[in-house]
């Protein structure tokens, strides 16, 4: 949760499920997504060669292993939840990119 601050009221705000996160210092070169509800994870597309990629689970803050009680078909399934959100993310990118350039002609 997170807290937004207006004029003496405080109010909680829920996070999005997933969340784009980096470190530009110390490993510019990776993107994670941050699974904010339990189990929180940060993930990252794991490149194995030029044809093959994958999302993975690479730090836990919660035991995803004893959240789906060792079912692996429940934590398969929220990694393929998180892998349609990601890429759906990189397509919104590239369409906010030609955007701007058509934004720019005019």
């Amino acid at each position: 949760m997170f807290y937004i601050i207006n004029k003496n009221k405080i109010t909680m705000a829920k996070l999005p499920k997933f969340m784009i996160a980096d470190d530009p210092v110390t490993d510019p070169d990776n993107e994670y997504i941050f699974h904010t509800e339990q189990p929180r994870f940060f993930a990252k597309r794991v490149e194995e060669d030029e044809e093959s990629a994958y999302i993975d689970i690479v730090h836990e803050i919660d035991n995803v292993e004893d959240f789906f009680k060792n079912d692996p078909a429940k934590k398969e399934e929220l990694l393929d939840e998180l892998e349609s959100w990601y890429y759906a993310y990189l397509e919104w990118l590239d369409e906010d990119e030609f955007g701007d350039d058509e934004d720019d002609e005019e």
